[in-house]
């Protein structure tokens, strides 16, 4: 009976437990509803995941990444410097934009609406207030232009400046549709080889 009671208690515990060991191994740093954040050796990434959630069904996946320097090193982006590595452990190289650009893969118009969609939910909110003390440096890279507005023009390699942040839209492949499970963002500055990986996932809609 005693050991009966035991083996309860013991399943119990480790009902407990288990999720608690599930997400501190995700290691999950939220910084908004759709937000996650990673940092390393003064560089802060902020993934939003927010317009993929709608687009778990397209092609490609449509993130906005903030990057920031928060010391005195200045930091190189570039579409290299990214990628994503989804929840089956496949590394993805960021789209090209002329694949995103072509309607029969994703399409200017649809990189227009995430544009919108941004401007109204996402470039003033909890995301960009990670940085706080930071200056705000825009469009320093612009891997994908909007033909409805700004900005217009590529922009496809940069430097930011110490003590500023700035945002982009990314476009990465998406072999599964709506996979479930940890999905990665690692940035590795070209200059000084510094790593930073955001692990995160994406509530699909």
């Amino acid at each position: 009976m005693r050991n009966a009671k035991w083996s309860l208690a013991s399943l119990m515990i480790l009902a407990v437990l288990v999720p608690m060991a599930v997400l501190a191994q995700a290691g999950f740093d939220k910084v908004s509803p759709f937000g996650y954040r990673g940092q390393a050796a003064g560089i802060k990434v902020v993934v939003d995941t927010e317009p993929a959630a709608w687009q778990g069904k397209a092609k490609f996946l449509p993130l906005v990444i903030f990057v920031g320097s928060e010391g005195a090193q200045t930091i190189t982006l570039n579409q290299a410097a990214f990628t994503l590595t989804d929840p089956s452990g496949k590394v993805l190289p960021m789209a090209p934009y002329d694949v995103i650009k072509d309607k029969k893969s994703y399409g200017d118009f649809n990189v227009a609406n995430d544009y919108t969609f941004i401007k109204k939910t996402i470039e003033a909110g909890p995301d960009a207030q990670s940085y706080n003390g930071l200056g705000y440096q825009q469009s320093v890279v612009v891997f994908y232009p909007n033909v409805s507005g700004k900005p217009a023009l590529v922009r496809d390699t940069a430097e930011l400046r110490p003590n500023a942040f700035s945002m982009f839209l990314a476009y990465f492949p998406n072999p599964v549709p709506k996979a479930q499970g940890t999905y990665k963002l690692t940035y590795t500055d070209p200059a000084t080889k510094g790593v930073v990986t955001v692990p995160f996932e994406i509530k699909w809609r």
